[in-house]
């Protein structure tokens, strides 16, 4: 075992630590590597070779040598399992489910096979769809020495998991990471100190807080330090008097709430002004609170008029909101469907987009039993795992709310792949998701463990995520038809943005779906390339998107950064299509892979779209129609915005590099916020290059 040089203590630490994780993971069922009688030394071998399959992330070859260790030794029960975790990255979720629950009849207590079972079990289930969040946890502002806050108004979240709250009367922004330790505290820099904070969001690596004394709103970087400011006190258009809210579209404009002139003001991604908006008659705004944004409309709170106002892009209004038990609305946010309006008075009151009721959440109680109730709610948000946020302005406090099966489960770590080219370095490539299928992002290194052949490796290291993602990876399957060629003008005037944007590192790859399926360009940048080829290319009557699809996700699986997967098609595909290979396996390769599908269309008719939800909304994807005008022009922001959330741990092996073919066991194991997960895996000790 490899030991930190810090004395006595530290090494019984780590001795204690991983006599817990054994007791925790040992297992009744021999999943170590086996013992080979005369005879079975093919089984070896074609396992070795499997193995070293799977960790090039060849998942395909990796199964079909698994397979053939299994038939040459029927109780090689490793080489079942690394069995199984290859028909779920392949997206064959049912044979991966024959192949665990094998498993489970010869070892029936045994936790990781049991916790693989539940995972899949759900994911072939569509996931968790319980809407229910129980109370997880409070974080105190008055109680966290150096990264104290009062007055908490506001919240908001990165896309590595860390969170950021404005303190008010304290004057600063705490920055926490995922598990809720706080890691800064922002009060401005010399120049542009802040004042009083009272709304704050992120966008692209970037926070931006109104200041309602200040009447500006300052923009920082994630580390706190100030990068420039829009607007200063006044009534002119691009000043403010007592901004209130901020938020963006998915455009990149900023919209803030000028309270005191009582308007809502729209700036460009530059920051210049835009538009003003006032509304008019009944729908006049007085102290606007709140802003928001959801499919184009403009929600905004009037804590005057204790209404909110929906205007279009354009201002003009489209409806009016109010309950009579309103008495002080604060703030609103639209999250998973819902409308959350903040009252300081009456508390937090909820409006499914669904079902069109609105709701008042009641008392609740913490983990000791005792009813809670929120004193003053200022604002609400919601994190990448469905977790709800309520900032207690009153009480000093954020209270944090959780999917009970997300508190209760076990996560979903698997590990993917275990690079041993650089020996002895190794690099091990995992993903944790919760129950409901989510990827857990912001997981630091100290919530990992890392034990080689039982044995814990303390030294190792997270691989940086802005390097993992320095790459964009999209497969562009085209339907290979007529309609698609004449739609060549709305192709040209919808990509354009797109391939305008492209980086040189970025990667294309362009297959055709005809009768068969083809690669027709392995690596472009080139717009004008993939209209020629889809321009030359025969025309035919059916189409084998499934065959193109797998071809393609192949493809993606093997890359590192966000990988997207693209349909371009007219109307002329039908369902037939996918007869090779159904949709359901392409959703559930791509979901293995945390991959989205897009499909971007030359068709007008909007009924088309219901054809295609199937693969773009539970991947996570989206369907567009490519008018020129429309969510295409930010499409490359929207396919980077698809980060590849895997965690690469780092480590030197201690494994002698002599014992060649020898069988290394690794066991993997995390803990975040008290909801721990597991893997194991392992490689052979290659020949030295």
């Amino acid at each position: 075992m490899s030991h930190y040089n810090g004395g006595q203590r530290g090494s019984f630490l780590r001795k204690f630590v991983s006599i817990i994780f054994l007791l925790v993971c040992t297992q009744i069922f021999p999943l170590d590597f086996p013992n080979f009688s005369l005879g079975e030394e093919n089984a070896k071998e074609e396992f070795k070779r499997g193995l070293t399959y799977k960790n090039l992330r060849e998942y395909s070859a990796a199964k079909e040598r698994f397979q053939k260790a299994v038939n040459l030794k029927k109780d090689f029960h490793l080489a079942r399992l690394e069995l199984a975790n290859n028909y779920y990255l392949l997206g064959e979720w049912e044979e991966a489910l024959d192949e665990l629950e094998i498993l489970a009849t010869k070892a029936k207590n045994d936790l990781l096979i049991t916790n693989k079972i539940e995972t899949l079990r759900l994911a072939i289930a569509g996931g968790v769809t319980e809407k229910e969040k129980i109370y997880f946890k409070t974080i105190e502002g008055d109680s966290i020495r150096g990264y104290r806050f009062r007055n908490p108004v506001d919240i908001t979240f990165d896309e590595d998991g860390n969170f950021y709250v404005a303190g008010f009367d304290t004057s600063n922004v705490v920055k926490f990471n995922a598990q809720g330790t706080p890691i800064s505290n922002w009060r401005g820099g010399i120049t542009r100190k802040l004042e009083r904070p009272v709304s704050l969001v992120y966008q692209n690596q970037k926070v931006y807080i109104a200041d309602f004394v200040r009447d500006e709103v300052l923009v920082f970087d994630l580390n706190g330090s100030y990068l420039a400011t829009i607007g200063g006190p006044g009534k002119n258009p691009g000043q403010f008097r007592g901004p209130s809210s901020i938020c963006f579209d998915p455009l990149g404009n900023l919209y803030v709430a000028d309270s005191g002139n009582g308007r809502i003001q729209k700036f460009n991604q530059n920051g210049q002004f835009v538009l003003e908006i006032l509304g008019i008659g009944n729908s006049k705004l007085v102290n606007p609170s709140g802003i928001t944004i959801e499919n184009q409309k403009i929600f905004v709170v009037d804590k005057d008029k204790l209404k909110v106002f929906v205007f279009d892009g354009d201002g003009n209004t489209i409806e009016t909101i109010s309950k009579s038990e309103w008495k002080k609305p604060r703030n609103i946010r639209i999250l998973d469907n819902q409308i959350f309006l903040t009252d300081e008075l009456t508390g937090i009151w909820t409006y499914s987009m669904l079902n069109g009721d609105w709701r008042q959440l009641p008392k609740f109680r913490d983990k000791n039993g005792v009813y809670r109730v929120l004193y003053r709610p200022f604002a609400t948000n919601m994190d990448s795992t469905g977790s709800m946020y309520f900032v207690d302005f009153g009480k000093h406090r954020i209270d944090i709310f959780s999917h009970k099966n997300n508190l209760l489960s076990n996560l979903d770590l698997k590990i993917e792949s275990i690079d041993t080219s650089d020996f002895p370095n190794i690099h091990i490539y995992t993903r944790v998701k919760n129950r409901g299928g989510k990827e857990l992002v912001g997981i630091d290194r100290l919530s990992f463990r890392i034990f080689e052949n039982d044995n814990m490796t303390p030294l190792f290291s997270l691989a940086n995520k802005n390097k993992i993602n320095e790459k964009l990876n999209i497969a562009i399957v085209y339907e290979n038809s007529e309609s698609l060629k004449k739609g060549k003008t709305n192709l040209e005037d919808g990509l354009f943005p797109l391939f305008r944007s492209l980086h040189d590192t970025d990667h294309i790859t362009l297959y055709r779906a005809g009768k068969d399926s083809q690669l027709i360009l392995p690596d472009t940048v080139s717009l004008r390339d993939i209209l020629a080829k889809i321009r030359d290319s025969q025309a035919e009557e059916k189409y084998n998107f499934g065959k193109a699809s797998i071809a393609a996700l192949k493809k993606l699986s093997m890359e590192t950064g966000p990988k997207i997967l693209v349909y371009l098609v007219s109307k002329e595909a039908k369902e037939d299509s996918f007869l090779q290979y159904q949709k359901s396996r392409i959703v559930s390769y791509a979901k293995a892979h945390s991959i989205p599908i897009y499909v971007l269309t030359t068709n007008s008719n909007p009924s088309y779209e219901e054809s295609w939800s199937d693969l773009t909304g539970p991947s996570n994807g989206k369907y567009i129609y490519l008018d020129g005008e429309g969510e295409e022009r930010d499409l490359y922001k929207l396919f980077r915005s698809h980060l590849d959330y895997r965690y690469i741990l780092s480590y030197k092996t201690d494994t002698n590099p002599e014992l060649i073919n020898r069988y290394i066991k690794i066991g993997i194991g995390v803990d975040h916020r008290g909801v721990k997960g597991r893997d194991e895996g392992g490689y052979f000790v290659p020949e030295p290059r």
